[in-house]
């Protein structure tokens, strides 16, 4: 109960109570919370060993629900977090982040079961997207998923420029773009050029972000945006524009 639940407290903060959750013993790291550990084990099994209780009961946490920003004095006195003074800034995985491009734009199949696929273009839950253990170049390799030839404990958090490359111009990142700004264009149908724009960004912004664009960021998205062109440049724009947001950090980032 104590390894599944470490696994699970894992999942959600990047690094577990206890650090090595392949190794409990001597040569391993000690739970930084031992009686939090032996808490969870018993609400694990408590809850007759559902899984899904122990991701309710870890993400309605206080802990949990705490913003990345942490004030001087706490990383100092901390820099490791290992108190867990605030969450960790973590890159959503490589499953939830293709999932996420497929989510904004309304095109996630969220059908269970069924066989794995092989197209990345599928809208198919990237959980079903089918493991090739001597494909070293694939998706998932690229966004640090787990080494399917090996035991892997935990995964690395590589930031290298062909994953960037990768959401500039792959073929599946593009037609997200494009999904998602003929979703934008839908958006405010009356008004002015600029109003309607500005309603499509604010938009944009509580789908991606759930947030309003702050003033600098609607005058970015209005210089993006050139109306000078026929309808095919006003469409281009928008799928260029959209790009950029689902580019930008606070997508791929969890704070």
């Amino acid at each position: 109960a104590r390894v599944m639940a470490n696994r699970i407290w894992q999942h959600h903060f990047g690094e577990g109570i206890v650090r090595t959750p392949n190794n409990y013993g001597k040569l391993g790291t000690p739970p930084t919370h031992p009686e939090l550990l032996d808490y969870l084990a018993k609400q694990f099994i408590k809850s007759g060993w559902s899984i899904k209780a122990m991701h309710r009961q870890i993400m309605l946490s206080a802990v949990y629900q705490q913003s990345s920003q942490a004030d001087a004095e706490t990383l100092k006195s901390d820099p490791e977090n290992l108190l867990l003074g605030h969450m960790s800034r973590h890159r959503l995985e490589a499953e939830p982040l293709r999932d996420s491009l497929l989510a904004v734009t309304d095109r996630l199949d969220p059908a269970l079961h069924g066989p794995a696929v092989k197209d990345l273009t599928s809208t198919r839950r990237t959980l079903y997207l089918m493991t090739i253990r001597s494909d070293r170049s694939n998706y998932r390799i690229l966004f640090d998923a787990a080494d399917p030839t090996g035991i892997v404990e935990k995964r690395i958090d590589s930031t290298v420029a062909p994953q960037a490359l990768f959401l500039l111009n792959n073929v599946f990142v593009n037609e997200q773009a494009a999904a998602l700004a003929r979703l934008a264009m839908k958006q405010a149908a009356d008004g002015d050029a600029k109003d309607r724009d500005a309603r499509r960004i604010q938009w944009l912004y509580q789908k991606l972000f759930a947030r309003l664009p702050k003033d600098r960021e609607t005058q970015v998205g209005f210089a993006a945006l050139n109306h000078s062109g026929g309808a095919e440049a006003i469409e281009a724009a928008w799928e260029k524009y959209c790009q950029v947001l689902l580019c930008a950090n606070e997508f791929i980032y969890i704070d």
